[in-house]
């Protein structure tokens, strides 16, 4: 099983340094924590690879790269042009929306509440996050000013903004605009009150895709596999081999991003399904039935936050 923290490390902005096969040991301990291109978590420091055929399949399946050590690393940085973010493939306007059904009050927004922004076109299209600060009586929002790797210098005055947020089982979307940026006593941004609030109610077992690294131990075996879609009940894991029947037990461990935390899980995984593809992959229905409740926190956080940035709203 991997060599698990206690605590998860926050991400960091470091630049990132592609790997090649070589570089990554077999049935050693890592050296430093492996990620994809975009910096989401694939194995932790510490975590193995255990054969020739996982470390083939994690070439195969992702772009595998490590955070960069400033001051070692600078050759290699220089030859390294950024990577474009992600595409949504979701529109900016929000023409054709219904009135607003809904108030602030409905959003339950507290201090310390993440909301996340989809930008403007002129500020290329990302999707950054903020925090609440709080409200004032006239519902006009105060937000720190947003985070993570595509996050623009500072908001623009005037400047509509989507958000997202979700409270309990639902995910609430809505627009605001930029009213101004204060800079004391501390960096912060005053919207105008929520507008055209939409809402959607979750199913108590949501799903969403997902692209992760599994350690699966399944009896005296240890195994690397493609976590496809996850729950807070469940996840489905493709693999290039059985792992298991159905009504057997496993040990699987993985990595979620929950804001800016890489997460570890942890958990007994029971194999309800087991289905081989025309590629001769192997598909695994996964319950998990004894989640430790912070695990199912984080799950429930992630699968909450992979909707906001797919638009689940």
């Amino acid at each position: 099983m991997p060599n698990t923290p206690s605590q998860a490390s926050a991400t960091t902005a470091l630049p990132l340094v592609p790997l090649t096969p070589d570089e990554i040991p077999l049935g050693d301990a890592l050296p430093w924590a492996i990620v994809d291109q975009t910096g989401e978590p694939l194995l932790a420091e510490g975590d193995m690879v255990p054969t020739q055929a996982g470390r083939d399949w994690l070439f195969t399946s992702f772009a595998p790269h490590r955070m960069a050590n400033l001051g070692e690393d600078d050759a290699a940085l220089a030859d390294i042009a950024p990577s474009p973010a992600p595409a949504t493939g979701e529109p900016t306007s929000a023409a054709g929306m219904p009135p607003a059904q809904y108030a602030l009050t409905d959003l339950n927004l507290r201090p310390g509440d993440w909301l996340q922004i989809q930008l403007p076109p002129g500020a290329g299209s990302q999707r950054v996050r903020t925090r609440v600060i709080g409200h004032a009586p006239n519902q006009m929002l105060f937000v720190t000013v947003p985070t993570g790797r595509t996050a623009p210098p500072a908001l623009q005055a005037s400047e509509r903004l989507e958000l997202w947020t979700f409270s309990e089982e639902d995910i609430y979307h809505f627009v605001c605009t930029v009213e101004r940026a204060e800079r004391a006593p501390f960096d912060y941004v005053i919207l105008s009150a929520p507008a055209q609030i939409r809402r959607k109610v979750l199913r108590r077992s949501q799903r969403v895709s997902a692209k992760r690294v599994a350690s699966v131990v399944a009896g005296e075996a240890s195994h690397l596999a493609l976590l496809q879609d996850v729950s807070a009940e469940g996840v489905s894991l493709l693999a290039d081999t059985p792992l298991g029947a159905p009504g057997e037990r496993m040990q699987l461990a993985f990595r979620v991003r929950v804001g800016e935390i890489d997460m570890p899980i942890e958990a007994t995984g029971m194999i309800r399904g087991v289905q081989q593809g025309d590629d001769g992959s192997y598909l695994h229905g996964i319950e998990l039935p004894m989640l430790k409740p912070s695990h199912y926190a984080a799950l429930k956080c992630y699968v909450y936050e992979r909707l906001l940035a797919l638009g689940g709203a």
